[in-house]
């Protein structure tokens, strides 16, 4: 019997292994992310919006108004979401004007952030409205499976397995951008291909990525500031000369300068009013001093958790715990990590503006699901992926990871981050999308 079963561990464990190694590859992770998203998305259309896809886009009943809307969709009552003022633009992209189809723009920051419009309306046949309900969902799944692929792409250059880039399509707050319509999947997905390419000295490539990134979701433009900011310090100390390297900050910059700039001018022009630069609008409706609003939210929602069953304010408290966990352990690798400074740097930066500066509009939301929390999300994965894992972490490819980290700046002594600790926030992670996502297949 003892002879038996050491037979058996010893030709399972290869065989095991074996297994695991098949599936060492982005397109299986990207698979298993589609296939995934696809059932939320089957889910929730047959589910909450009844097999009508347009109620996808939570067209309010507050800014569009749907007598004058062609082609027909449908409505939710009060003020709607995000999904109704990129679909607006999926119809034409530059028409500015402060009614247009039938939707009102509530705020100016929303006519620079028309990246995934703009794809939406290429795809879609130029604004074809009919088909424009089905493509802004497309896009999205199309998304976040690139934000899966990429990140395995990322595990597998720090040394670890392709499947841990499903991470990065694991956030909850993802429920809530495929299931109304709005652009951090894209965004993303651009943020997560400028990485990579940039990494690997591409740099027009990483500057086209990061500028369409910014252009549809303007808050990654911390990204390119934290590049910028690095770059500028290492011409300081005459580490580094400027050339080619900084065009993946510059453009973005540029780029975003002149857009708000055409904004000013022509919107205020076309609505006779709703002039403010956007980028100053976003400021002052989407930032307040730093744990203002964190705090007031979650004291109020500790105050009206329910103990009997999972209450609205519950959701907000259990996405709540499950960021920190990721922000913490991102925090606490910031040295070990093998990552880039400027990767570093922006994944403080985004925790700064998109979590302890963000205004009550977030902090005091019950159906926003922290969706605008996703890049801090994203950025502190990549740098968990690319910290050490230790004697005990097993890497898959010990050469595979220090071939690239022989590019990157070299971790100092630190947390090490095994796969056993993956594997803890990994569970968090899909825990609560799990919850998020029943919520959102049921409800609005």
């Amino acid at each position: 019997m003892q002879v038996s079963s050491a037979s058996h561990v010893t030709a399972s464990a290869p065989a095991a292994g074996q297994r695991l190694a098949r599936l060492d590859r982005p397109l299986t992770a990207a698979a298993i992310a589609f296939g995934g998203w696809l059932v939320f998305v089957v889910a929730r259309l047959t589910g909450w919006a009844h097999g009508q896809l347009s109620l996808f886009i939570a067209s309010g009943t507050t800014y569009s108004q749907a007598a004058l809307m062609f082609p027909r969709i449908s409505h939710v009552k009060g003020k709607g979401y995000d999904g109704q003022f990129y679909y607006r633009f999926a119809l034409d992209p530059v028409d500015w004007h402060l009614t247009a189809f039938g939707i009102t723009i509530d705020h100016a920051y929303r006519y620079t952030r028309i990246g995934y419009s703009v794809a939406a309306w290429v795809l879609s046949g130029f604004g074809h409205g009919r088909v424009l309900p089905l493509v802004l969902v497309v896009v999205n799944l199309a998304c976040v499976t690139a934000m899966a692929y990429l990140g395995a792409v990322l595990a597998r250059e720090s040394g670890r397995h392709a499947l841990w880039g499903l991470l990065f399509a694991a956030y909850f707050g993802l429920v809530v951008s495929v299931g109304r319509d709005t652009s951090e999947p894209l965004a993303d997905a651009c943020l997560l291909a400028g990485l990579i390419v940039y990494r690997r000295g591409r740099y027009v490539g990483a500057a086209l990525l990061f500028g369409y990134a910014v252009f549809t979701n303007e808050p990654v433009l911390v990204l390119p500031v934290a590049l910028g900011l690095t770059r500028l310090w290492e011409m300081w100390r005459r580490r580094a000369r400027p050339g080619l390297a900084d065009l993946p900050w510059v453009l973005p910059g540029c780029g975003y300068v002149a857009l708000q700039l055409i904004q000013r001018l022509v919107v205020h022009s076309a609505t006779g009013g709703l002039g403010a630069v956007g980028g100053v609008a976003d400021a002052s409706a989407n930032l307040t001093w730093p744990f203002t609003a964190l705090v007031a939210g979650l004291d109020r929602d500790f105050h009206r958790m329910s103990w009997t069953h999972l209450g609205t304010y519950d959701y907000n408290l259990i996405e709540f715990f499950v960021l920190t966990a990721f922000l913490v352990a991102g925090l606490l690798v910031l040295r070990s990590t093998t990552a880039p400074l400027y990767e570093r740097v922006a994944f403080a930066g985004f925790v700064l503006i998109e979590v302890v500066c963000a205004s009550s509009q977030f902090w005091y939301s019950i159906f926003g699901e922290g969706r605008t929390y996703v890049d801090a999300y994203v950025m502190a994965v990549v740098l968990l992926l690319a910290t050490p894992a230790g004697a005990a972490g097993g890497a898959v490819s010990a050469q595979r990871a220090h071939r690239v980290r022989a590019l990157r700046s070299p971790g100092l002594p630190g947390p090490a981050v095994t796969n056993k600790h993956l594997a803890w926030l990994a569970a968090l992670a899909v825990a609560a999308l799990i919850v998020v996502a029943r919520r959102r297949i049921l409800f609005e």
